[in-house]
């Protein structure tokens, strides 16, 4: 009872917390990220082991996510096991060659729990989130025992108010024995599922809250059994038939209450797997041909028609439409997209009707890695959290032996009472002491706080799918190292002018479209690339390429180098294929390719078609109108800010004099990137990485936290355990805010539950009985 109450209580702290975020539950925002990688010199290793995921049923608190995390460390073979409370799950990272998928689950059922190997259906998981059987379930049992409570009651106070002759009458009745056949009923079908979860796992010798109040209430059972044995059971001034009956209906209430909030703070969750769940029917172009959104394939061309949900990740090639970005960004006022731009799974097309080429198909779309995302946020893994573990597997036991050791100074304290008084006295005693403690408000309370500071960054654009591993480490950060493009600057880069070199090669409508084809993959995930995309894409189409879709994709041996630049075979014609590279100057150099440097201030993309130097392109960027004041912000928290970008130097110190922050480097390639990360770690400093491209991948894998700041793609998303989902830098300060509020609240959270169960022990051993201050059952 007292668990369940303070469960609840704790949970709708940390919603009241959230409210000082300004944090409205029902208004979803988006993110791309899923967990962070490994260091590098885990890549091996990764390669040769495998995840598999699991589904798990009957898990209710932090306790229990513990206790399957640890029946899961224990098995050979696993290498890392989250698990997930909200979605009834675990993701196992294991080497095949010690243990098998099927190995985790049995271990998991050894543990007394259900497990089914795979991932729930997007219908099952929106079910299980809005606990729609356990709140059923729960109404059904609180509404029958207050029934038979209430006729147990009221049974057994008839007597009293009959007079002596019915009382002397009812000794040789039946209605003790009815009051017991009552109260066992109530034990045996309402309290079912307390006294399952509390011997299940006796295999495992697992002493858990359902333990000490299954205990409890066959203790209150077991005191109605010996008074209507001795007859006593009507004439008794502590009837225990309805004081373990209502026992019940305060337990089942408190969690009805808690299950009440976990389905409030699922909202989000909630809402994302709903758009999954969606079977709109989106017309492929040119056929009367409709299909649902998880039947596209990449490279179909579909027309989506207003008030439609953009089904998969896509880039318009006709037409152009106001886009609700809300459910992404929480962009209030609707974005316009026009030819070449990108539109992200989960938004809404507003006004007219688009054509789009499909880029990822729904499972690898940016709304299957959001959700991916938020999930993996969801799952705990207990570092930093083993002094609170080591707390939660004595206490139980602890709880235990106080019990019992109650129960013994309770007779021997009554020993000259009457033996059948004795007896009730000692049950009293021990009843009290098992439903008093709570174990569960500190198991919850860290994992609480940080699903809540999850959900509330998540509110304000911003994805921490650390959890508070990552909220930790951002409170312990020295040095923030970002990147000037689509980082500083707003990666909305123009092409401010170009030069075609191809001595009669190509006509320039050619060289649109080759340009175009070769960008297509790159241009979701770097700004450079996506500039070059959009323009070469409208360029093709003010030359009369009406049909230019029917070729965008079609490419073959794409090499994409992070940071440097991509290689690949466009076909242009029916069997001809060309081969196209683009990038900087030294990429094109290293491919054996002479370039033909320009005196230009602006960055330059160099690109040659058939292994021939064929021109190049500028573009050009501006600082973000918040990196200034975000940088003041982080500055004032004491944090160092270096700027570490692979442009030119020019480029670099023309950002840096805007700002105001030193260089850490210039043309710096991703490895560089990396070793000046490590380099900061080695010096002592607990380095936050911000990027926004492919070429931050191996910087943010290697720093302590990672910060995307874009919606990004592929690998790169598995770069940072945090993702600021609007791309808007005021979300950087907002995330470091957010992180010291939620450890502080964390660290409060378990000081009130251990406190409480301090009191609450001690009231229920007597100790303030002197003073006046009884607990009883």
């Amino acid at each position: 009872m007292a668990c369940c109450i303070l469960t609840a209580f704790v949970m709708n702290r940390i919603i009241r917390i959230c409210d000082t975020f300004d944090i409205r539950f029902l208004e979803i925002k988006y993110s791309d990220a899923e967990d962070s990688c490994a260091p590098a010199e885990s890549v091996k290793k990764r390669t040769e082991s495998k995840t598999c995921r699991i589904s798990i049923g009957g898990m209710t608190c932090g306790a229990c996510v513990a206790a399957v995390t640890k029946e899961l460390d224990n098995v050979v073979g696993v290498l890392r096991a989250n698990v997930s409370l909200p979605l009834g799950r675990a993701s196992i990272f294991y080497d095949p060659a010690s243990t098998t998928s099927e190995r985790l689950v049995e271990a998991i059922r050894a543990a007394g729990y259900e497990a089914t190997l795979g991932e729930r259906s997007s219908e099952e998981v929106m079910q299980r989130l809005r606990q729609s059987k356990e709140l059923q379930s729960l109404r059904d049992a609180i509404s029958s025992a207050s029934v038979c409570s209430t006729l147990i009651l009221g049974l057994e106070y008839v007597p009293i108010f009959l007079g002596k002759f019915f009382l002397a009458s009812a000794k040789r009745g039946v209605i003790p024995w009815l009051l017991l056949m009552m109260a066992f009923r109530v034990q045996a079908w309402d309290a079912r599922t307390i006294h399952f979860r509390a011997w299940s796992r006796k295999s495992k010798l697992a002493v858990t809250m359902d333990t000490l109040l299954s205990l409890s209430l066959i203790l209150g059972l077991g005191s109605s059994v010996l008074q209507t044995v001795s007859g006593r059971l009507v004439m008794s001034s502590q009837p225990y038939a309805s004081s373990g009956s209502f026992l019940t209906v305060v337990i089942l209430a408190g969690r009805y209450l808690e299950a009440v909030l976990r389905k409030e703070s699922n909202a989000h969750l909630i809402a994302l797997y709903g758009m999954k769940a969606e079977k709109e029917l989106y017309q492929i172009s040119g056929t009367d041909v409709a299909l649902p959104a998880s039947l596209l394939k990449k490279s179909d061309d579909v027309v989506i028609m207003p008030q439609a949900t953009i089904p998969c990740d896509c880039y318009i090639v006709e037409g152009s439409s106001a886009i609700d970005e809300s459910t992404i960004t929480g962009e209030a006022l609707p974005v316009t997209k026009e030819m070449g731009d990108f539109l992200l799974a989960g938004t809404k097309n507003l006004s007219r009707r688009v054509r789009v080429i499909i880029c990822q198909d729904q499972s690898e779309s940016s709304l299957a890695r959001v959700i991916e995302g938020v999930s993996t946020a969801s799952e705990q893994r207990r570092e930093g959290m083993e002094p609170l573990d080591m707390i939660m597997k004595v206490f139980v036991s602890g709880v235990m032996l106080l019990a019992l050791i109650s129960f013994a100074t309770t007779l021997i304290y009554h020993w000259g009472s009457p033996g059948l008084d004795v007896i009730t006295a000692a049950c009293e005693r021990t009843m009290t002491v098992l439903s008093a403690a709570c174990p569960c408000g500190i198991g919850l309370a860290t994992p609480s706080a940080a699903m809540a500071g999850v959900d509330a960054a998540y509110s304000q654009g911003v994805l921490l799918s650390g959890g508070i591993r990552t909220m930790r480490a951002l409170c312990k950060a020295t040095h923030v190292v970002m990147d000037k493009t689509g980082t500083l600057t707003r990666g909305n880069l123009d092409v401010v002018s170009h030069r075609f070199d191809g001595e009669g090669r190509f006509n320039e409508d050619t060289c649109f479209r080759l340009l175009a084809a070769a960008e297509a993959e790159d241009a979701r995930v770097h700004p450079v690339a996506k500039a070059v995309f959009k323009w070469a894409l409208t360029m093709s189409n003010s030359c009369g390429m009406a049909r230019f879709s029917e070729h965008v994709n079609k490419t073959r041996n794409l090499r994409s180098v992070p940071g440097k630049g991509t290689s690949c075979q466009v076909q242009t014609f029916v069997n001809v294929w060309t081969e196209v590279s683009i990038g900087s100057a030294a990429y094109l150099k290293e491919s054996g390719i002479e370039v033909a440097l320009e005196s230009i201030e602006a960055s330059s993309v160099y690109f040659a078609f058939n292994g021939r130097y064929s021109g190049y392109i500028c573009v050009q960027d501006t600082v973000r109108p918040e990196a200034s004041s975000v940088i003041q912000s982080l500055l004032s928290d004491g944090l160092r800010i270096t700027m570490l970008t692979g442009d030119t130097e020019p480029e670099a110190s023309r950002i840096s004099s805007v700002l105001d922050i030193p260089v850490l480097a210039s043309r710096a390639s991703p490895f560089d990137k990396m070793r000046h990360v490590q380099d900061l770690q080695q010096e002592g400093h607990c380095v936050v990485m911000v990027g926004d491209g492919v070429n931050d991948f191996l910087a943010q894998s290697t720093a302590d936290v990672g910060v995307s700041v874009s919606l990004v793609q592929g690998y790169l998303a598995r770069a940072g355990s945090v993702v600021i989902l609007s791309g808007n830098l005021q979300c950087l300060a907002a995330a470091f805010s957010i992180s010291r509020r939620v450890v502080a609240q964390a660290r409060t959270n378990v000081r009130w539950a251990l406190i409480y169960n301090f009191i609450a022990l001690s009231l229920a051993l007597g100790l303030f009985e002197s003073w006046g201050i009884v607990v009883t059952p």
